[in-house]
């Protein structure tokens, strides 16, 4: 493989099997691109990103959330605690808590709560 150094202080690695990673030295953040077109995100603060070469995204955030951007921009993220937000093309906001009580708010703010048993 090969590095590059610029006078910014970024370096990018360029690999045999196509793999290029680049260090942001500004931003503290490493950007790898993948041969198959996978990007992967680092940054300083602990958030990773996927972004697939489909357009779906993934993002990890330094508390444990874990958020799914799914090519029709429709968005699911799933809580430390449990709790799975889901976020429809429509507008409509579905939030599943733990205790089995789920939330569906429409796109004018109005809120239908459900309550499912959790199985035990």
């Amino acid at each position: 493989g090969s590095a590059v150094h610029f006078s910014n202080k970024d370096v990018k690695h360029t690999f045999p099997d196509g793999k290029v990673v680049y260090y942001y030295s500004e931003t503290r953040t490493t950007h790898t691109t993948q041969p198959d077109g996978l990007e992967m995100f680092e940054f300083s603060n602990g958030q990773r990103e996927k972004h697939f070469p489909n357009g779906t995204k993934e993002i990890l955030f330094p508390d444990g959330t874990l958020k799914n951007i799914h090519t029709n921009k429709e968005e699911e993220s799933i809580f430390p605690d449990g709790t799975v937000q889901r976020i429809f093309i429509d507008g409509r906001r579905v939030i599943e808590f733990t205790n089995g009580l789920k939330e569906t708010v429409s796109p004018s703010g109005s809120k239908v709560r459900t309550f499912n048993s959790p199985h035990e």
